[in-house]
């Protein structure tokens, strides 16, 4: 059996899922649960379950627990915390970002999968992550968003 590659959802990902306000990536969101999602194995943290459960709305809280319920989680440990100050003392970055590409580095994710384009996706920022990771040997995750599963219909 082969193994199925592993994928790290931020948050910003995850509640799109129920963002009516922008119907296109919320339907991009959709499609990539359903027809990408199942042929890998998906993390989330504890910094991801943190923010959920920050979330007032009861019923969006409880859905996006629902959408997660099965899915692997990485602990935020003193390596994840260590990992994300070194990022933050080459770029500033939110620290929820840090922690993210720390969680997702430390858990030997292929793939970091996010809408956060102004952070995480940022060129600088994943070539910091790359120069860093390689210095410390660990795997630097590809950042993607939903659309770069799909692939490009031609006209």
């Amino acid at each position: 059996m082969q193994r199925r590659l592993k994928i790290y959802l931020e948050n910003s990902l995850i509640s799109m899922y129920f963002q009516d306000d922008a119907p296109y990536l919320r339907d991009l969101t959709r499609q990539f649960w359903e027809e990408t999602l199942p042929h890998f194995e998906a993390y989330v943290s504890d910094i991801v379950l943190a923010e959920i459960r920050a979330i007032e709305d009861n019923n969006l809280r409880k859905g996006l627990e629902r959408l997660i319920r099965k899915f692997e989680i990485i602990e935020i440990t003193e390596n994840v915390l260590e990992l994300s100050n070194i990022y933050l003392s080459y770029r500033r970055l939110p620290r929820g970002d840090a922690l993210h590409r720390a969680a997702a580095s430390t858990g030997r994710m292929e793939s970091l999968v996010t809408w956060n384009l102004r952070h995480l996706y940022k060129r600088g920022t994943q070539e910091m992550i790359r120069e860093v990771n390689t210095k410390l040997r660990l795997p630097v995750p590809s950042i993607l968003t939903p659309e770069d599963f799909f692939e490009e219909e031609e006209v």
